[in-house]
């Protein structure tokens, strides 16, 4: 089947996002509207000093259900019967990389997922008979991810860190839990697919149940695309974490991944968000991830919605990588953007300075000796993971390493 959308709205997304260059090549931005909006807006002047531009309504006046990746719209003429192969190659240097190559159904398929600053070329074939060809470059930064299981999902790449490097797409993804659709018990309180009845005792035993959760193939396309390798869940088991006993899908982990041949880590995080420094959690999210890039293997880290207790670990990374706080409160604001459905605005303000301790008592307290007021977060960054807890101390070689890695 092809990858159609009919939703007028979308589909004026899409083509909206569409320009030539003087050489008529199409340019399509990766960012969907909204979020070319609130990215011109640029970073906040101090880390959590403002409030978030999504409390401009009139500049904003819809925005949740924006977190999925603008794309582009490829028509044909033809049958929508008749099977077509589409093939999709990216520039490298001299070479093309194929991205991939399949069969489709339809007359008209939404090419997601793209790298900025690419140039790609497409064909569409019947048989042997070339129906479709041509190319297009790709602008934008924030690389917002179409998974159709899961929301809320990015790459960490595109955002500058220690002297101007930009961090590398295609290695870190923040993603709200990826287990697929649930086939359980719902309560009267239920919407879609997640239980929010936190007293609905039916369902408490198949909350959580991997047999009850299934990836859709459209998301085993899209993951095998992206490329996640690994798979970091920051939820607790049935019992565990402060939100251990809620029966809400999706609040509790699986214990494995339904992410085909990643490697997988569980680990409860949310006692780190809360108590930075009596739980050493995130220095241990931080050694896996380390663990799993070395192998060659791209990670996705994730709790149920992406906001939080992944907020925390993107924020102590990118610092880590010498991103401003600017920066770091826009990623963490894109939240605010999630189709989950909560309806929340996430504010670094708020978070900064309210009882998310790992935010506003964590290693942004720490005192560190530098000049650079540009290398502060840095500096507290790396000494958080390299004194906190000495049991899990993350050696500077390796921390070193990781930079070295993450950044171009």
């Amino acid at each position: 089947m092809s990858k159609r959308f009919f939703l007028p709205v979308l589909t004026a997304l899409l083509v909206s996002s569409l320009t030539l260059t003087a050489q008529d090549i199409p340019v399509v931005n990766i960012e969907n509207p909204v979020v070319q909006l609130f990215m011109s807006k640029g970073p906040y002047e101090a880390f959590g000093s403002q409030e978030s531009y999504f409390a401009n309504t009139v500049d904003f006046p819809v925005r949740y259900a924006q977190d999925k990746p603008a794309g582009f719209l490829l028509n044909w003429e033809g049958n929508d019967n008749a099977q077509y192969t589409l093939t999709l190659k990216v520039s490298e240097g001299s070479s093309q990389k194929t991205v991939f190559k399949e069969k489709i159904q339809g007359t008209s398929y939404v090419l997601t997922n793209l790298y900025p600053q690419k140039t790609y070329s497409y064909s569409v074939k019947k048989g042997m008979k070339t129906i479709l060809k041509g190319s297009f470059k790709t602008e934008g930064q924030v690389r917002m991810l179409d998974i159709e299981d899961s929301c809320n999902a990015r790459d960490l790449g595109g955002w500058t860190g220690l002297d101007g490097r930009k961090i590398r797409y295609g290695l870190l993804f923040r993603t709200a839990s990826i287990d697929g659709a649930y086939d359980g018990v719902h309560g009267e309180n239920c919407g879609n697919n997640r239980c929010r009845d936190p007293h609905h005792q039916e369902a408490q035993g198949q909350v959580g149940d991997p047999a009850r959760y299934t990836l859709s193939q459209q998301s085993l396309k899209e993951l095998k695309q992206i490329g996640i390798k690994a798979d970091l869940d920051m939820r607790g088991l049935t019992g565990e974490g402060m939100w251990g006993n809620q029966c809400m899908t999706h609040t509790r982990s699986l214990g494995l991944t339904k992410i085909p041949g990643a490697d997988f880590f569980q680990l409860v995080n949310d006692y780190a968000l809360h108590n930075p420094f009596d739980d050493p959690a995130m220095v241990r999210d931080v050694a896996w991830i380390i663990q799993e890039l070395r192998k060659g293997r791209p990670v996705a880290f994730h709790c149920r919605s992406g906001a939080d207790r992944t907020g925390a670990l993107a924020m102590l990374i990118e610092a880590l990588l010498g991103v401003s706080g600017g920066d770091i409160a826009l990623d963490y604001e894109l939240t605010s953007l999630s189709s989950e459905g909560t309806g929340q605005t996430r504010s670094a303000k708020n978070v900064l300075n309210s009882g998310y301790g790992f935010y506003g008592r964590g290693f942004t307290t720490l005192e560190v000796d530098t000049s650079d007021p540009a290398k502060v977060l840095h500096k507290q960054a790396f000494k958080y993971l390299t004194t906190s807890f000495p049991e899990y101390a993350i050696p500077a070689a390796d921390l070193e390493w990781f930079i070295g890695f993450m950044l171009e």
